[in-house]
C-alpha cells in the first residue's frame, strides 16, 4: 500500500514539474549594432545542442526546456546568456568585447591568442589608428607601442624613419614590413584606413620566424576583411588646414644693415643703389604657406557563409607648408575569400596605389631652408628684368652673397616623383584532416617609379643657369613570394595543446633603373629629353630561399613553450657564406591559472615569459661579394678615351650579420583585466656587422663604399606598458594607456685594423663617428668652455683672441689640436614615451595623444648660418648680441675675419633634442541609435562628426624649427646609412600644425 502511494506521489511530482519545464521550439535573430551576425552561435548551456545563425542572423532550436539557458556567442563579442522561460522568440544584440579582440595577435605565418604569447609583441588596432588621422601607416605607430621610435619628416609623402628597440646595425636599419603575409618594401602606399591591426614583433621568439630579415624587428599589417552578414558601407572624410608652427628669428633689413656695418662692412649696394636696400623681404613668409589637406575613404564590406569581401577606395591630396610641395594618393583595395565545400578555401588580397610627390628642392649642398635663412632681407623675390623673372644678389653689389632665391629655387623647377604600386596575394588552403591544414600563397609587389626633374634656365644675378637641366629616372621593382605551409594542431586529453608549422618559402626581387640626364640650351618649354644624354642603367636581382619549422606547446594553457628554426640562403653572399640558421626558443608560465591564484579577486592574469634566439641581416647591397665593371672613366694621357674599371672592391668573405636577442617579460592583469601592465627587458648582441667603409677616390671605383664585417654592437633596455579601461559607467567611460621604453646602444667591437670610422660631412668635417665602447654615430668635435675674455691666456689655442670660443684641452698637452676632439652628443634617444587618453560621455567622445623622447642630442647645422658669421649672409637676431669689448656677457662669439675656428665642429652646435608633443586632440559627437533609426528609414547606422588638432604644441629646448629630426632627405653627404643622419638638422622640413574637421558615416 505504501509502495503504491509512493508511485502515485512520484508521478504527480513529475507531472507537475513537466508543466513548468515543458519543451518548446525557440527561434530568433542574432545581430550587432550594424545588423545580422551570420555565423553567430547559440547553444543550450550544459549540452551540445545548438545552432549557427544563417545569412540573416536567424537561428532555430527545437525541444528546448523552459528552464534552459541559451548562450549566444560570436568571435570578438561579449557572450550573452538568456533564460528561455515561456519565450518562443528570443532576439539578442551582441556587443563587441574590446578586451577579447585585443587577445588575438598576428605572428609569423599565423595567429595566436595573446594569452599564449611568450614573446614581445605590441599591437595597434584599427580603432587606435582611426583616433589620430594619419597619412601613412608608419605614422600610426608613433607613440602607440613601447620601444618603437618614429621620426617623421614634414615633407608630404616622405616615409618616416622607424626603429624598433633602437639602432643595432650600421646598414639597413628598417624593420621588416609584412602586409597580409607578403613582404613589402614600405608602407607609404598603404591607406591607413585599410588596416585592421599592426603587430610589432620585437624579440627573437616572435621575429626569428622571419630569419634573415628580422634583426630590426617585424611589423605585420593585417588589412580589413569582410564578414558574412549585411553589406556595410562606410565613409570617412576630413579637411585639414596646416601651417608651420614656428619660425626662426632672422634679421630684418634694418637689423641686417646694422650687423653688416659693424662686421663685414656695408655691401656696395648701399652706396651704388641705396633705394633698393629699403625693401624688407621676410623670406620665411615667402617660402612657408598655409596649406590644405583633404582625405576621403569609402569602404564596402559584406558576404555570406561561403564568401566574404571588403573593398575600399581612398584619396588624399595634401599641400605642403613649403610652397610647391605636396602629395596626393589614390588607393584601391579589394580583399575577398571563398569557401568551396567544407574543407577548401581560396582568397586574394589586392591593393593598387597611385601617388605623386612634389619634392623639396636643394642646390649647392644646401637645403631649401638653408637658402631661406641666408637670403638677404633687402633682396626682392621677383625682378621682371631678370631672365626667369626672379630677384637675386649681385656678385659685386652684394659682396659675394650667393644664397639662391628660395622662391625661385622651389617654384621655377618641376621636381616630381610618381609611384604606381601593386601589392597582392593569391592563396588557397585545404583541410587535409581535422588537425592538418595545407596553405599555398603567392604574393607579389610591383612598383613603377618615375622621377622627373626639369630645371629651366634663369639669371638672378650671382646665380644663373644658362641651359635647362633635365634629370629623368624610371625604375621598375618586382618581387615574388612563394609560400607553402603545413599546420598541425592537436589537443590530447583536453590538456596538452600542440601546434606545428612547417614552411618552405622563396622570395625574389628584380629592380631595374634607367636614369637620363641632359641639358637643353635652346628652350625651357620642352620637358622631355631629346638628343644626347648621359644614360645610366642598373639591374639588381636578389633571391632568398627559406625553410621554417615551429613548435608551440602548452599544458592547460598554463605552461607554454615555443621553439622555431629557420634556415636562409641569400644571393648577397658568395660560396660558403650564403646559408645561415636562425633558432629561437621561449617559455611562459601563466601563474594566474595556478590554484593559489585562480580564485583571486584582484589578479585576473599573471604571466612570466622569457625568450632567446638569433635573427639575421644580409645587408641591402647587391653583389658586394664580387666586383662588376664600369665603363665611364676617361683615362688621361690616352686622348681621354673611355676605359673600364672595377665598379667596387669585392669582398668574397662577406657574411651574415647575426643578432642574438634575449627577452624577459611580465604580463599582469588586475581587477578583471581593467588594469593591465606589461614589462619587458631585452638585450640584443649583433655580431659581424656589415660596415660600409669609404673607398679611396684615387682607386677609380664606381662604388662609394666597400662592405665588410667589421664590428659588433649591443642594444639593451626595458619597456613598460600600463593600460586602464573603465567601461562600467552608464554614461561616462574612459581609458588610459601609457607606454615607456629605453634603448641604449654601443659599438662593442671594431675589427683590429679599424680603430674608428667617420660619417656625415658638414663644411668639410665629419661630425659623426663610431668607436668601440661608444654609442653608434655619436657626434664628434671640440668641447667648449665659454668665451675668452680680455686678459685671459690664449696661448694654447692658435689664433684665439678675446671674444673667441674657448675649447677644452682634453689631453692637457698645452695646445688645442685634433687630439682634443671628443664625444659631444648622442643622436638616439635613451627614453621614449607615449600617453593615450580617451573618454566617452553619452554621445560625445574625446581623445588626447601625447608622446616624446629624451636623452638625445641634435647637431643643429642651422646655427652655423644663424650665428657663424663666416660670410655676409643673413643671420639670426642673436648675432646682434655677439661678443664685443663692451658686450662680454654673451654666449655668441665675436665677429672676426681672421679665422674660422669659432665654427669648427664643437658642442656649440649640439642642442638637447628632448621634446614632448601634443600629437592629437580630438572631440567627436555621434548621433544616437534612436535618431539614426528614424533618419533615412534606418539606412544610416553611424553618423559622427569630429574636430582634431595635431601638433598643437611642443615642449622643447631645441632652437630649430622641429626637434623631431630624422636626417635630411636631400643633402646627406658622406653618410654610410640613413641611421647616420639621424639627429643632424640640415634644414629639415618641419612638421605642420593642423586643424581638422571630419565626418564618419556607416550605412
Amino acid at each position: 500500500m505504501k509502495q503504491k502511494l509512493f508511485k502515485k506521489l512520484l508521478f504527480l511530482v513529475v507531472f507537475i514539474t513537466s508543466i513548468f519545464t515543458y519543451a518548446q521550439n525557440v527561434t530568433g535573430t542574432i545581430s550587432d549594432e550594424n545588423g545580422p551576425l551570420t555565423g553567430a552561435n547559440v547553444i543550450v548551456k550544459g549540452s551540445t545542442t545548438g545552432a549557427t545563425a544563417d545569412f540573416d542572423g536567424k537561428y532555430s532550436l527545437t525541444n528546448v526546456s523552459s528552464n534552459a539557458i541559451l548562450v549566444f556567442s560570436y568571435i570578438g563579442y561579449k557572450t550573452q546568456e538568456v533564460l528561455v522561460g515561456n519565450q518562443t522568440k528570443i532576439d539578442v544584440t551582441l556587443t563587441e568585447d574590446a578586451s577579447q579582440l585585443n587577445e588575438i595577435v598576428v605572428v609569423g605565418y599565423g595567429k595566436t591568442s595573446r594569452r599564449l604569447v611568450t614573446g614581445a609583441i605590441s599591437s595597434v588596432k584599427s580603432e587606435d589608428i582611426n583616433r589620430t588621422p594619419v597619412i601613412s601607416a608608419d605614422q600610426a605607430l608613433q607613440g602607440q607601442a613601447p620601444g618603437v621610435t618614429v621620426l617623421n619628416s614634414g615633407s608630404p609623402g616622405t616615409s618616416p624613419q622607424v626603429q624598433i628597440r633602437g639602432l643595432g646595425t650600421f646598414g639597413n636599419s628598417k624593420p621588416l614590413y609584412v602586409i597580409d603575409g607578403i613582404v613589402s618594401g614600405g608602407l607609404n602606399e598603404i591607406n591607413p584606413n585599410d588596416i585592421e591591426t599592426m603587430d610589432v614583433l620585437k624579440d627573437a621568439s616572435t621575429a626569428a620566424i622571419y630569419g634573415s630579415r628580422a634583426s630590426n624587428g617585424v611589423v605585420i599589417i593585417t588589412t580589413k576583411k569582410g564578414r558574412s552578414g549585411k553589406t556595410k558601407i562606410t565613409l570617412d572624410s576630413y579637411l585639414s588646414s596646416q601651417m608651420v608652427p614656428k619660425k626662426l628669428d632672422l634679421l630684418d633689413s634694418n637689423q641686417f644693415r646694422q650687423f653688416a656695418d659693424e662686421t663685414f662692412g656695408l655691401p656696395n649696394r648701399y652706396t651704388v643703389d641705396p633705394a633698393s636696400t629699403q625693401l624688407n623681404t621676410d623670406w620665411q613668409d615667402e617660402v612657408f604657406q598655409s596649406a590644405i589637406l583633404h582625405n576621403t575613404n569609402l569602404g564596402l564590406s559584406g558576404g555570406s557563409d561561403t564568401a566574404i569581401f571588403n573593398m575600399s577606395l581612398g584619396y588624399i591630396d595634401q599641400e605642403g607648408i613649403i610652397i610647391n610641395t605636396g602629395f596626393n594618393r589614390t588607393a584601391l583595395r579589394l580583399n575577398s575569400e571563398f569557401k568551396i565545400g567544407s574543407k577548401f578555401k581560396i582568397g586574394e588580397t589586392l591593393s593598387i596605389a597611385d601617388s605623386e610627390m612634389k619634392n623639396e628642392e636643394e642646390n649647392g649642398d644646401r637645403t631649401l631652408l638653408e637658402h631661406t635663412i641666408k637670403s638677404l632681407p633687402y633682396t626682392p623675390v621677383y625682378n621682371a628684368n631678370n631672365p626667369g623673372g626672379f630677384g637675386g644678389t649681385d656678385t659685386t653689389l652684394d659682396n659675394g652673397s650667393d644664397a639662391e632665391n628660395p622662391v625661385r629655387l622651389q617654384t621655377i623647377s618641376n621636381n616630381t616623383t610618381d609611384i604606381i604600386k601593386i601589392l597582392g596575394s593569391l592563396y588557397a588552403s585545404y583541410e587535409i584532416t581535422n588537425e592538418l591544414d595545407y596553405k599555398f600563397q603567392y604574393g607579389f609587389e610591383r612598383a613603377n617609379t618615375s622621377k622627373n626633374i626639369h630645371r629651366p634656365s634663369f639669371d638672378e644675378g650671382i646665380n644663373e643657369r644658362t641651359a635647362a637641366e633635365l634629370d629623368q629616372t624610371a625604375s621598375v621593382f618586382n618581387s615574388n613570394t612563394y609560400t607553402n605551409s603545413l599546420t598541425y594542431s592537436k589537443t590530447l586529453n583536453e590538456a596538452h595543446n600542440l601546434d606545428l608549422l612547417a614552411v618552405i618559402e622563396k622570395f625574389e626581387t628584380t629592380n631595374r633603373s634607367n636614369r637620363s640626364q641632359a641639358a637643353n640650351p635652346l628652350t625651357n618649354e620642352v620637358e622631355i629629353i631629346q638628343g644626347d644624354a648621359q644614360v645610366t642603367n642598373t639591374l639588381n636581382e636578389y633571391g632568398l630561399i627559406s625553410y621554417v619549422g615551429r613548435l608551440n606547446y602548452n599544458y592547460n594553457k598554463k605552461y607554454l613553450i615555443s621553439a622555431s628554426i629557420r634556415r636562409d640562403g641569400t644571393s648577397r653572399f658568395g660560396n660558403g657564406k650564403k646559408w645561415a640558421n636562425f633558432p629561437a626558443v621561449s617559455l611562459g608560465w601563466v601563474l594566474s591559472e595556478e590554484s593559489f591564484l585562480n580564485n583571486s579577486n584582484t589578479i585576473s592574469n599573471l604571466k612570466l615569459r622569457g625568450s632567446w634566439g638569433v635573427t639575421g641581416n644580409d645587408g641591402s647591397v647587391e653583389y658586394a661579394f664580387q666586383s662588376g665593371l664600369i665603363g665611364t672613366y676617361n683615362y688621361s694621357g690616352f686622348n681621354n678615351n673611355v676605359g673600364v674599371s672595377n665598379f667596387g672592391s669585392p669582398n668574397p668573405d662577406l657574411k651574415w650579420e647575426e643578432a642574438t636577442m634575449t627577452n624577459i617579460g611580465l604580463d599582469l592583469g588586475l581587477f578583471n583585466n581593467s588594469l593591465n601592465i606589461s614589462f619587458e627587458y631585452y638585450n640584443n648582441d649583433v655580431e659581424d656587422l656589415i660596415v660600409p667603409i669609404p673607398n679611396i677616390s684615387s682607386e677609380g671605383l664606381g662604388e662609394l663604399f666597400t662592405q665588410r664585417n667589421g664590428a659588433s654592437s649591443n642594444t639593451k633596455g626595458f619597456e613598460l606598458n600600463i593600460g586602464y579601461n573603465h567601461n562600467n559607467g552608464k554614461y561616462f567611460n574612459w581609458s588610459a594607456n601609457l607606454n615607456l621604453g629605453t634603448a641604449k646602444n654601443k659599438a662593442t667591437r671594431l675589427s683590429d685594423d679599424l680603430s674608428f670610422f667617420e660619417s656625415s660631412i658638414f663644411e668639410g668635417e665629419n661630425i659623426s663617428r663610431v668607436t668601440a665602447g661608444e654609442t653608434l654615430f655619436y657626434f664628434y668635435g671640440y668641447e667648449t668652455d665659454g668665451i675668452f675674455q680680455i686678459g685671459d691666456d690664449t696661448s694654447n689655442q692658435p689664433n684665439a683672441a678675446p671674444g673667441d670660443i674657448r675649447f677644452v684641452d682634453q689631453n692637457v698637452d698645452g695646445k688645442i689640436d685634433s687630439k682634443d676632439n671628443v664625444k659631444i652628443g648622442d643622436p638616439f634617444p635613451d627614453f621614449t614615451y607615449g600617453l593615450n587618453l580617451s573618454a566617452n560621455y553619452k554621445n560625445f567622445d574625446a581623445t588626447l595623444f601625447l608622446n616624446g623622447v629624451s636623452g638625445n642630442d641634435i647637431y643643429n647645422t642651422n646655427l652655423y648660418d644663424l650665428e657663424g658669421m663666416t660670410r655676409l649672409f643673413n643671420a639670426g637676431t642673436t648675432v646682434l648680441d655677439r661678443w664685443t669689448p663692451t658686450n662680454t656677457n654673451t654666449s655668441i662669439p665675436r665677429y672676426t675675419a681672421d679665422h674660422s675656428d669659432n665654427v669648427n665642429r664643437s658642442d656649440r652646435f649640439v642642442e638637447n633634442g628632448a621634446y614632448a608633443k601634443l600629437r592629437n586632440l580630438t572631440l567627436g559627437y555621434s548621433l544616437t541609435d534612436n535618431t539614426l533609426s528614424s533618419f533615412a528609414n534606418g539606412m544610416l547606422s553611424k553618423f559622427r562628426v569630429y574636430v582634431t588638432g595635431q601638433n598643437l604644441f611642443t615642449i622643447t629646448d631645441y632652437s630649430g624649427y622641429d626637434p623631431e629630426v630624422g636626417g635630411s632627405t636631400t643633402v646627406t653627404p658622406g653618410q654610410q646609412s640613413s641611421a647616420a643622419g639621424v639627429g643632424i638638422d640640415r634644414g629639415q622640413y618641419p612638421q605642420p600644425r593642423s586643424f581638422i574637421l571630419g565626418v564618419q558615416l556607416a550605412f
